[in-house]
């Protein structure tokens, strides 16, 4: 740990957005991977067994692209942040110079907000893609078994 708390505090909010930034990567290629995916499952529709209907296939779909929608949500909450003004007729005796104590704070704040958003997007990661490798296993199941 840093021997400045600021310090520490600025680390771990940059260490949070690297991750948070990483995490929408991975979001957008899984969002290209659907992409790819849908087509051909949408080609062999015919050859599914007939319980299986091409609406319960693409639901799946849906229930990804939401939970990616929801992981690439913006990130840039309004709590925490009374430091920082946003007014069209700002006057400059508003911009004051806060105090340790008041950085401190707002960087612990700024630091669980993180927290949160990496928390919530890391599970919708994480359901996005537990449905796609059961899915395209299931997928490749069902046109193994219908070629048979």
């Amino acid at each position: 740990m840093a021997s400045d708390p600021a310090t520490y505090y600025r680390n771990q909010i940059a260490a949070y957005n690297d991750t948070i930034r990483i995490s929408d990567f991975k979001a957008n290629v899984a969002i290209i991977y659907g992409a790819f995916t849908m087509g051909p499952l949408m080609g062999f529709a015919n050859q599914f067994p007939p319980f299986l209907p091409l609406n319960a296939v693409l639901m799946a779909f849906v229930l990804v692209f939401f939970c990616l929608l929801v992981c690439l949500f913006p990130r840039y909450p309004r709590a925490g942040r009374a430091t920082f003004i946003i007014k069209p007729n700002a006057k400059p005796d508003e911009f004051i110079v806060p105090s340790q104590e008041i950085v401190l704070q707002s960087q612990q704040t700024l630091c669980v907000i993180l927290c949160n958003i990496l928390y919530w997007k890391t599970i919708m990661l994480r359901i996005s893609f537990s449905i796609y490798i059961l899915g395209t296993l299931l997928a490749a199941a069902l046109l193994a078994h219908s070629k048979i």
